[in-house]
C-alpha cells in the first residue's frame, strides 16, 4: 500500500471532498451531538424552569436602600418566558425601578454567560458553557448546519487536537468581545458606535461565536471554492467577509441583536488570526508533555530503506494534529516515502 492508498491522506486539508463531511469520531461530530444533547435535555428540563434576573432599572439613589420586589405573576409564564416586576422601597413604599426576569432550565440558569455573572461574579466557566446552549430550535438548527457544512474542512487541516482547541478558542474570543463593549456601554457609559448598553445581566448564548471562526477559517483554507448562499453561488472568501460584513454593520447600527453580533465579530477575528498562526494552539491541550520538545527518533539518511512503521505514526499525528504538527524531519520521511511508493500496493 502507498502513502496516497491511506484514507486519511486521500482526506487530508488538500481534499475536494472536506467541505461538509464529518466522520462520526471527529471533533467535529462530536460537538454537534454535545449540542443536540444540551438542548434536548433542557426540553426534558423545562418543567424545572424557574425565574432568574435577566435585567433591572434602578433608580440610582435608591441602589443602596432596602428594596422589596413585587410579587410574581401566577401562574410564572413556561420555560423562554419572561416577566417584568415592579421594586419598591422598603420604607417609603414608592416604586424606584424595575427588573426583567426570564424562565430558565437548570442549565441555562448555570451555562448563560452575561457580565454580571460572568465578569462581576468571577464565573469564568460560563465562556466556555454559553456555547452549547441555545435560545430555541432554529438558533440551533442554523448553527449546527454551518458547523457541518464547514467543521470538517477545518479540524482536516488542523487536525482534532488543534480543532478543538481552535473552535473553542473562536467561542471564547465572541464571549469576550461581547464583555469588551458591554463593560464600555452599560459599564463606562460610552456613547459610541458598537458599544453594547443593554442591561449587564441580559444573557448571551449560543455556538454562532465559534462557528463564525470555523467559517473564518474555511475562507482561509480555501478561498475559492464554490458554497450556494441562498441558492446563489459564491466563493466562499466573499461568502464569510460577507457575513461578518453585515454582523459589524448590525453591531455599529445598534440593531437587533447587536450583542449577538458583538460575540460573532469576536469570533471571526479569533478565527481569522488562529487559522493563520496555529503553532499557538499547539499546547492548548498539553496537560502531561511539551508537544515542542524533539521527538527521540534519529535522524534517518535519506537513502535508508523507508520505514514503514515511521511513516504510519507520522500519518496518525498528521490525523491527529494536522499537518502543522510535524517537525522538517517528519514532513522529509513523508516527501521520500511519497516519492518511493506513489505507485506501489499491496
Amino acid at each position: 500500500m502507498g502513502i496516497y492508498d491511506r484514507e486519511y491522506v486521500r482526506m487530508g486539508p488538500h481534499s475536494r471532498s472536506g467541505l461538509g463531511s464529518v466522520q462520526f469520531i471527529s471533533f467535529n461530530s462530536w460537538l454537534i451531538i454535545a449540542n443536540v444533547a444540551v438542548f434536548v435535555i433542557g426540553a426534558f428540563l423545562s418543567g424545572m424552569a424557574r425565574p432568574v434576573m435577566t435585567g433591572q432599572s434602578i433608580h440610582p439613589d435608591a441602589v443602596h436602600r432596602a428594596l422589596v420586589v413585587d410579587r410574581f405573576p401566577s401562574p410564572l409564564p413556561p420555560a423562554g418566558g419572561g416577566f417584568v416586576v415592579g421594586v419598591f422601597d422598603r420604607e417609603t413604599g414608592q416604586p424606584v425601578g424595575t427588573r426583567r426576569f426570564s424562565m430558565m432550565t437548570p442549565l441555562d440558569e448555570f451555562g448563560h454567560f452575561s457580565t454580571a455573572r460572568g465578569f462581576f461574579a468571577m464565573q469564568v466557566w460560563r465562556l466556555i458553557t454559553f456555547q452549547f446552549l441555545h435560545s430555541g430550535i432554529w438558533h440551533l438548527v442554523f448553527n449546527m448546519l454551518g458547523l457541518w457544512i464547514f467543521g470538517g474542512m477545518v479540524e482536516q487541516y488542523l487536525g482534532r487536537k488543534r480543532y478543538a482547541a481552535f473552535y473553542l478558542t473562536c467561542g471564547i474570543a465572541g464571549g469576550v468581545s461581547y464583555l469588551f463593549l458591554n463593560l464600555l456601554g452599560a459599564g463606562l457609559g460610552l456613547q459610541l458606535p458598537g458599544v453594547l448598553v443593554n442591561d449587564p445581566w441580559t444573557p448571551l448564548v449560543g455556538a454562532s461565536a465559534g462557528v463564525f471562526g470555523v467559517i473564518m477559517a474555511c475562507a482561509f483554507i480555501a478561498p475559492n471554492a464554490v458554497v450556494l448562499v441562498y441558492f446563489i453561488p459564491m466563493k466562499l472568501k466573499f461568502m464569510a467577509y460577507g457575513y461578518v460584513a453585515l454582523a459589524a454593520y448590525n453591531l455599529l447600527s445598534g440593531g437587533n441583536n447587536a450583542g449577538g453580533d458583538a460575540a460573532h465579530i469576536g469570533g471571526a477575528i479569533a478565527g481569522f488570526f488562529f487559522i493563520r498562526n496555529a503553532h499557538l494552539l499547539r499546547d492548548f491541550f498539553d496537560v502531561l508533555g511539551d508537544s515542542r520538545k524533539p521527538g527521540r527518533a534519529r535522524q534517518r539518511s535519506p537513502r535508508s530503506p523507508v520505514n514503514h512503521a515511521e511513516v504510519d505514526r507520522i500519518l496518525s499525528k498528521v490525523h491527529e494534529e494536522g499537518l502543522r504538527s510535524l517537525s522538517e524531519r517528519e514532513k522529509a520521511v513523508l516527501r521520500e516515502a511519497s516519492s518511493r511508493g506513489r505507485g506501489s500496493s499491496s
